[in-house]
């Protein structure tokens, strides 16, 4: 998958430590895998060894199907509702719905923390994402020998306040990162430029 394993470990490890990793099982055995900043849902034929080891690891026993669990550092594990599980991205049906826009993600940085991402139709709509979440991308990861097709996005339904990111393996759903640090002069400037695309 267009994941990259080191990064996905270093996030489940630090939302974790925050007793803020959720795991649901889906009645096809898909996973989703849930942080504040980021959800991750695979489908079941391309579950790694790798992903699936990582989160035995730090967890332990994973859901039964059509349960969802929040796992976290020295707590006991919490069952939930099925319903408080958004389940809809595991409906990638992006490309025939018309309520999603392409964006882009340029090559302007913030302070090393956060990349600026643009609409492909509006300039005047920017958002700022945090780099540690991008930084799980990598579209040459793509495993076609499993029959993986190329990564798509990412796409958004709601003006860029979430992006997702998607094969026929899975999606990965990045929300927005609110910094207080920058000024909305700078964002004012960002909105005139068209920017250059950065690809990861």
């Amino acid at each position: 998958m267009f994941i990259k394993q080191s990064v996905f470990e270093k996030q489940i490890k630090k939302a974790y430590k925050y007793h803020a990793l959720r795991v649901y099982k889906s009645p096809y055995n898909d996973l989703i895998i849930g942080t504040p900043g980021w959800t991750l849902a695979i489908y079941k034929d391309f579950i790694s060894k790798e992903v699936k080891g990582a989160l035995v690891k730090l967890v332990g026993d994973l859901p039964e199907q059509t349960r969802s669990i929040l796992y976290g550092e020295g707590a006991d594990m919490q069952y939930e509702m099925e319903t408080t599980i958004d389940t809809s991205i595991l409906d990638n049906n992006y490309l025939e719905d018309g309520d999603y826009s392409q964006f882009f993600v340029s090559n302007l940085t913030i302070e090393k923390k956060f990349r600026v991402i643009q609409s492909e139709s509006d300039n005047s709509t920017i958002r700022m994402y945090k780099q540690e979440h991008l930084d799980m991308i990598v579209r040459n990861l793509v495993d076609i020998k499993a029959g993986e097709i190329g990564v798509e996005g990412p796409v958004s339904s709601d003006e860029g306040l979430s992006l997702r990111w998607y094969t026929n393996a899975g999606v990965l759903e990045i929300r927005l990162a609110v910094s207080e640090d920058f000024t909305n002069n700078l964002l004012d400037v960002l909105r005139t430029v068209k920017l250059e695309r950065y690809e990861e």
